[in-house]
Parts: C-alpha cells; sequence; structure tokens
C-alpha cells in the first residue's frame, strides 16, 4: 500500500463505488493503512468513523478508538480533530470529564497549521463561561471578534456586561492576531445589522 495519500483515495473509491464496486472491508484496509502511515485526513476520517459510525458500515462505533485517531491527527496539527477531542473530554466520551483538557485542544487548535480558525466560536464561549479556564470577557469578545459577522450577536450581548475599555482592548488583541496571522475579519464594532446584509 505504498502512497499514503493514494490508500485515502482508494478508501474513498472502495467505500462510495466510486469507478468500481462498494466493499467496505477492502475500503477500511487501505484508511487504516494510511491511517497507520501518518496521513492526517485518514486519521481524522477514521476518528470520525469511530464516532458516529459514519461513514455506514465501515466500523462500530467505538469512543476509545475515535480519541486515538483524533490525537494522533491534531497531534500532527489538525485542528477539526482537536476541537473534537475538546468535546469528547468536556463531555466526558469515554474518558473522565476534563474541561481543563478541553480549553487546552482548543487552544492548541487555534495554532495548529490546518484550519486552526475552526476553535475561535468554542474558545469565546469557553472564555464567557469559564470553561476549563477563568471567566473572561475580554478574550471572549476578542473570539467572537475573529468570527467576522457570526460573532455580531454574541459581541452584542457580551457589550451589555463590558466597560468601552474592555471593548477596544479585545478589539485591540483581535487586530494583533490578525496582524499576526495575516488575516482580516471586520469588527462591525458599533455597526448595526441591516435587512439588506450590510452593517450600518
Amino acid at each position: 500500500m505504498g502512497v499514503v495519500d493514494a490508500g485515502y483515495s482508494l478508501f474513498t473509491a472502495y467505500n462510495w463505488g466510486i469507478g468500481t464496486q462498494i466493499n467496505k472491508p477492502l475500503a477500511l484496509a487501505y484508511l487504516r493503512a494510511s491511517a497507520e502511515k501518518g496521513y492526517i485526513l485518514s486519521q481524522k476520517r477514521l476518528g470520525f468513523a469511530y464516532r458516529s459510525s459514519r461513514p455506514h458500515g465501515l466500523v462500530d462505533k467505538d469512543i476509545q478508538q475515535a480519541r486515538i485517531w483524533f490525537t494522533r491527527a491534531a497531534e500532527q496539527g489538525d485542528a477539526e480533530s482537536a476541537s473534537q477531542l475538546a468535546g469528547i473530554y468536556r463531555k466526558g466520551l469515554g474518558v473522565p470529564k476534563d474541561e481543563r483538557a478541553a480549553f487546552e485542544w482548543l487552544k492548541r487548535a487555534e495554532h495548529m497549521p490546518f484550519d486552526g480558525r475552526i476553535s475561535h466560536g468554542g474558545l469565546a464561549v469557553y472564555y464567557e463561561e469559564g470553561i476549563g479556564t477563568e471567566v473572561d470577557l475580554v478574550q471572549a469578545y476578542k473570539y467572537f471578534d475573529l468570527q467576522g459577522t457570526a460573532g455580531v450577536p454574541d459581541k452584542k450581548r457580551l457589550e451589555a456586561q463590558m466597560t468601552p475599555e474592555q471593548v477596544q482592548q479585545a478589539i485591540a488583541l483581535s487586530r494583533a492576531w490578525q496582524e499576526e496571522n495575516r488575516t482580516f475579519f471586520p469588527s462591525y464594532y458599533g455597526l448595526e445589522h441591516q435587512s439588506d446584509g450590510s452593517y450600518r
């Protein structure tokens, strides 16, 4: 089973019958071989398969195996897998409930090379509610701000509990993060969402 990512492609073909007959055992063999060799996408797919038994008929649900495969992918920089681990630890799925571990996985996800922004919404909630960390409305606002327009209602809610100085501090932290990560999300601070989809 030579090239690692070829194993993932063959898994896809045999799992969904693309250009061939569906063959779940062979699909699983290719997926597992690719994952064992370190292909992140295969590791993550196995994690999802074991977490929810999807794709259907590939493996039986097994949260311990899901955790193992998500951990392997997350340790290689996959933010989505790290976010899945955060959910596993927060809910205590197959492990003792550990909100601190959940928070740490989300924080790690933020700095991962593969879609680290996936953690922003979760981090905002964790900071707002003090899940695995101290309540910090400035940090919560910062992470809601990093969601662009998606975070506007949450920021508005937080503003009622914050001083104008705290809001400005949060926006400054958001801007610093954006500059460091060479990305931009408009803040929309003080603007209202209009029926035409704009902000004024």
